[in-house]
This record gives C-alpha cells, structure tokens and sequence, in this order.
C-alpha cells in the first residue's frame, strides 16, 4: 500500500498543489513551525544560521530569500546586513507572501517581497550580493532552472547558500523513505530527488557541502564566477 500511495502523492506535484499547501501552511504558523523543527530534528535554528553564516554578507549588501515562506530568514539576514542592506523575499504562495511582509515591516532595513515563481525571477541580473533557499528549492521541481535564474540575479562574485533536505541514505531508515517521501510529496510538494547539489556544483565555483543527520540534511555553497 505503500508504494502506491507513495506514487499517488507525487502524481498530485505540481505549481498550483504547491501554493494550495504553503497558502495552509502560512495560515497555521505554529503548525509549520513545529513541522520544521521536526523535520529538522530540532536544530532548525542552528542550520538556518549556518546558511546565512555561508553567505558572507557585509553591512549594506542586497540579499535574496528564494522561497522564502512566512521569513523565518529574515532576521539574520536583516542582522547580517544591518540597516543600510536590503533584503528582498519571493515566494508563489500568497500566504507566504503576507506573512512574509508582516514579518519584514518590524526589520529596520529595507525589505521587498515579491509574489513569483522562482523559475522566472521579476529581478535585474547582477543585483544581489547573495542569495539563500531554506527547504525550498526541493518543493519546486526545475531545480536546475531555478538555480540558473539564481546564478543570473547574482553579482559576479555573490555566494549562494541552500539549506535542503533528502531521503536517509543507508538501512535501516532508508525502509522508511516511501512512507515519508509519499507524506512529505503531499504536504510540502517535496521532490526527494532533486539535483540541488548538483545544480549548485554545475553552476557555481567553490562549492562545499555540510551534512548532518546520516546525510539527511545539508547545506550546500557556491560562488558565482567573476
């Protein structure tokens, strides 16, 4: 039953399944919130920390928040950049996209968020300093397309930061991965197969990766050529 159900939930991946499930999920904060945490077992914090940390950002850089949900990354970025930086947030949920500004109007530096699909960012080439995606891009399919338009959008010399997940790697969890991918497929339009690292390393120079939990979950980096 599993595997079916497992084939079911990503036939239903799509655009508009995405922003139906993130416009829930921005109307249940603490529900997402508590899901994140969960998902990361419990270090949400520190990995979203890390991310930012790897972008490198000075007081009055312009930096770029890919998928940016309800802005839990807008803090630190706002700290990283201080009050002369900008920060700008895109997402395709509406939800996200309030919650988001709701979030940004209590920040002193400037803050723009845009509705739009990330595959066909609304931004000048060569605007930002840096560019992050927090459990993100695996919800978006084309991640490959994603990661051009980010590459495009970056200043010559800009520093990209993921934060990502995928399936446990090695038995006896890896047992568990129809149930999960097929719940996380569902509730969060994830695609477990997603060439994140990949992408970023086709993409981009000095690349590293971190992994934590058995290689669960990573952060990739890069640096866009000068």
């Amino acid at each position: 039953m599993i595997d079916p159900f497992r084939q079911w939930a990503f036939d239903r991946r799509n655009h508009t399944h995405s922003q139906r499930v993130y416009d829930w999920w921005s109307r249940h904060d603490r529900v997402y919130a508590a899901f994140v945490t969960a998902f990361l077992f419990g270090r949400t914090a520190e990995f979203r920390d890390r991310t930012v940390a790897a972008l490198s950002l000075d007081p009055g850089d312009t930096v770029l928040d890919v998928g940016c949900g309800p802005a839990p990354n807008f803090e630190r970025l706002a700290e990283a950049v201080g009050p002369t930086g900008t920060i700008v947030g895109v997402d395709a949920s509406p939800g996200m996209v309030k919650r988001a500004k709701e979030r940004g109007k209590q920040l002193d530096c400037e803050v723009e968020v845009l509705r739009a699909d990330a595959k066909r960012l609304p931004l000048p080439n060569d605007r930002f300093d840096g560019v992050c995606a927090t459990l993100s891009l695996s919800a978006m399919g084309d991640v490959e397309a994603v990661v051009a338009g980010i590459s495009d959008v970056l200043r010559p010399g800009g520093r990209i930061a993921v934060l990502d997940a995928q399936s446990f790697q090695t038995a006896p969890l890896c047992w568990l991965n129809p149930l999960i991918e097929g719940v996380s497929a569902y509730i969060t339009n994830w695609y477990p197969d997603a060439p994140i690292a990949q992408s970023v390393e086709d993409t981009f120079v000095a690349v590293s990766m971190e992994t934590f939990h058995a290689g669960t979950v990573y952060v990739v980096t890069g640096e866009k050529r000068d």
